[in-house]
């Protein structure tokens, strides 16, 4: 009879085992978050209507957050988490840059 139940138990390697420290990138989510308000109201006051531009001005705010927080805090970052610092947070700085440039254009431009 063969069974699926191994008899050996073999004790991993310590040196598999250990955890790379924990790298926080709430920080990083939360400057992007700010960022981008105020890019979406820089936005509104410089540009206005001209999309391009302020297009612009959100990926320069965005290129300019992702410098910032490569010199200050991941410095010495692995190789394999530097993908994270480009990507973390991309989301929300897109959500927060178009909300606050409509809503400020629209308060602005409002009928009174």
């Amino acid at each position: 009879m063969i069974s699926l139940a191994s008899t050996k138990t073999s004790k991993p390697d310590i040196s598999a085992t250990k955890s790379q420290p924990l790298v926080r990138f709430d920080k990083l989510y939360w400057l992007r978050i700010g960022l981008a308000a105020l890019a979406g109201f820089a936005s509104n006051e410089l540009v206005g209507v001209d999309w391009s531009t302020g297009v612009t001005i959100g990926i320069a705010v965005y290129l300019v957050s992702y410098y910032l927080a490569w010199y200050v805090w991941y410095r010495g970052l692995a190789r394999n988490l530097q993908g994270k610092i480009y990507t973390t947070g991309i989301g929300g700085f897109v959500m927060v840059f178009l909300f606050t440039w409509i809503l400020f254009f629209t308060l602005q431009n409002y009928p009174v």
